[in-house]
């Protein structure tokens, strides 16, 4: 089942056990997100700061990014299917929010594990679902902003995911 990143728009560890180390921020966002840069500085709402990772995980297909946005936030979707450009058929993505917008993803964070991201920041990892089937998402708040990103967990750990937030808690934000 692919994620259904619909999610993002509807609900807005101990530790991990996982250490990330220093991460330097590289200045720009992985090559992939190259050729929707202008969209996402044209989408992005007043004010807000979005962070793209630099790195990701590599993958035996091209990933196709989309983005789509509204008044509380912004979601860059990753597919498989370059004519995909709706959550539903997407395989992941990254996404930043309004505190409106992140209001719903606070309320989950009773049932999510607290993990170390670079900068002092205190990020939770989250996983809905089971078994194959389920979903999971790294979320944290930084400059103002809600930030989630989220796969199934068949496309890549729960370690590369929080490696994945990471970079982008490193990067320097898109405005």
């Amino acid at each position: 089942m692919k994620l259904t990143w619909l999610l993002l728009w509807s609900i807005g560890v101990g530790l991990l056990g996982i250490s990330i180390g220093t991460i330097s921020a590289q200045a720009e966002p992985a090559s992939l997100f190259a050729p929707i840069l202008s969209e996402i500085r044209q989408k992005l709402p007043q004010g807000l700061p979005m962070r793209l990772p630099a790195t990701l995980p590599d993958r035996s297909e091209t990933l196709y990014p989309f983005v789509q946005s509204n008044d509380r936030g912004l979601q860059v979707y990753l597919a498989i299917d370059a004519e995909c450009d709706r959550p539903s058929c997407s395989v992941g993505g990254v996404a930043v929010f309004t505190k409106a917008g992140f209001a719903s993803w606070q309320r989950k964070l009773e049932n999510a594990k607290a993990i170390a991201l670079p900068n002092g920041i205190v990020g939770y990892y989250l996983k809905l679902g089971e078994g194959e089937d389920a979903d999971h998402y790294v979320i944290w708040q930084q400059d103002g902003a809600g930030y989630v990103i989220g796969t199934d967990s068949r496309n890549i750990s729960s370690q590369e995911l929080v490696q994945i937030a990471a970079s982008m808690a490193s990067e320097p934000p898109i405005q």
